[in-house]
């Protein structure tokens, strides 16, 4: 029962870095949207991890990352079923307890992104 309370306590303050550096941008929206994001790193080899999509815009998504993103690095992110997978760079970031909250825009228009601008 204590470590569901803990957890609890702790969920609401991962998501207001998120959601703080949401409202440096415009037209943004909630959404659950379960993605894997590859950092390329040399000779072929990257950086993966599994997260989700929080928040987006019609150019930008917004998630969390244990990666070492800085601003400008690229990414690519994919979903599961494929529908989704475009290259993107990071625009803005803040830092909280390990975590970084990323603000990264997409590089080329996306065709199926389900906000359109």
């Amino acid at each position: 029962m204590m470590r569901q309370k803990e957890h609890l306590e702790t969920l609401p303050q991962e998501e207001s870095v998120l959601r703080r550096l949401t409202e440096l941008f415009e037209d943004v929206t909630s959404m659950r949207i379960p993605i894997v994001v590859v950092v390329p790193r040399g000779k072929g080899q990257g950086l993966e991890e599994r997260t989700v999509i929080e928040f987006g815009t019609s150019t930008t998504i917004f998630f969390e990352s244990r990666l070492l993103l800085e601003l400008e690095d690229k990414l690519h992110i994919k979903n599961s079923d494929g529908s989704l997978g475009a290259d993107a760079i990071v625009v803005a970031l803040r830092l909280n307890d390990g975590r970084r909250a990323i603000a990264a825009s997409f590089m080329a228009e996306v065709r199926n992104w389900i906000i359109q601008g």
